[in-house]
């Protein structure tokens, strides 16, 4: 299953739209790179890494800006993230 479909499912989108799909295709590029800023590199994310992908791109959807902020989840993620190397 390719990343796109598998973040579409786990943030409950199960229908295909050229400029949601895009919107996501997106958010899944900025959360590699605010990851890869972390010292992570998720461009062949494992379990882990699409849960963070996931999540990431969950966040990104709300659009108060002061819900935007580095979720805990995120940096455990990151944290356990770094402490391996990325086994796909």
């Amino acid at each position: 299953m390719a990343l796109i479909d598998e973040v579409k499912n786990k943030i409950g989108i199960f229908y295909s739209d050229p400029k949601k799909d895009a919107e996501i295709a997106q958010s899944i590029s900025a959360a590699q790179l605010y990851f890869k800023g972390a010292g992570w590199d998720v461009t062949t994310p494992d379990a882990l890494g699409i849960e963070g992908i996931a999540l990431f791109c969950k966040m990104a959807q709300n659009t108060d800006p002061m819900l935007l902020q580095n979720h805990p989840i995120l940096i455990s993620f990151i944290t356990q993230g770094r402490a391996k190397p990325n086994e796909v």
